[in-house]
């Protein structure tokens, strides 16, 4: 199980930290501001009353043992900066943070920030689903109501066509493309993998192991797949 430290409690925060938890995740919320951690105390794993500009502060949650950390603070550029050094610094495997202006954004991305997300209000929502998912490489939304994901294959696609597996019909989505790794022998006769991409494939191309779907579909149906991929292992 995935777990999740998430700074600043504002409408995103909150937001994102619910629906982590809708997933099965792990959430650690935390917020300088009391009446923000009794808002939502109750709804995550363990909330905490914190200053995280403070190095000591963040040791005293364990941050190191953290997968990810989500940097939420709203208006606070100055926070905002200062938490993500901190968390830099304590060698956190994921750093995703919110930027309110493009300034704030180049110096997210100078500090090296995996992730810099926009404040949008439903933001939380789709960025809780796409977290916390074991199958979604990528994950890319082309408008308000769709998005582009690629998919590993789970067991139970291994042999079937896509005709066979009826996606469209089932789920709504559209495979665009299927990215296979193919047996390659260099000039050197040493034996790799190549990625191999498959453009709009056919209703009788076969899935193989390890292949990657390329779907397009709405956020509701690629987060429906991924569940039934879970629940076919």
């Amino acid at each position: 199980m995935k777990q999740f430290a998430i700074f600043g409690l504002g409408v995103f925060g909150v937001s994102l930290a619910r629906n982590l938890m809708k997933e099965g995740m792990e959430v650690i919320a935390i917020d300088s501001d009391e009446k923000n951690i009794e808002t939502i105390k109750n709804d995550v794993t363990q909330a905490a009353i914190l200053d995280c500009t403070k190095e000591e502060t963040l040791e005293a949650v364990d941050i190191r043992n953290i997968d990810c950390a989500v940097v939420c603070i709203g208006e606070d550029m100055e926070a905002s900066i200062m938490t993500a050094l901190l968390l830099k610094k304590l060698e956190v495997p994921k750093i995703i943070a919110r930027a309110n202006s493009e300034a704030h954004r180049q110096i997210l991305s100078l500090i090296g920030v995996d992730e810099i997300v926009s404040p949008e209000a439903d933001m939380g929502l789709r960025l809780a689903r796409r977290l916390s998912s074991t199958h979604v490489l990528h994950h890319l939304d082309i408008s308000e109501e769709h998005t582009i994901a690629e998919i590993i294959v789970g067991e139970s696609f291994v042999g079937k066509t896509i005709r066979d597996l009826n996606l469209r019909s089932r789920f709504g989505v559209h495979i665009v493309g299927i990215k296979k790794k193919v047996s390659h022998v260099t000039v050197r006769g040493e034996n790799v993998f190549i990625e191999k991409y498959v453009d709009f494939p056919s209703p009788d191309d076969v899935i193989e192991e390890e292949d990657v779907l390329v779907m397009v579909g709405s956020e509701r149906a690629i987060s429906d797949i991924e569940r039934y991929i879970e629940r076919k292992k």
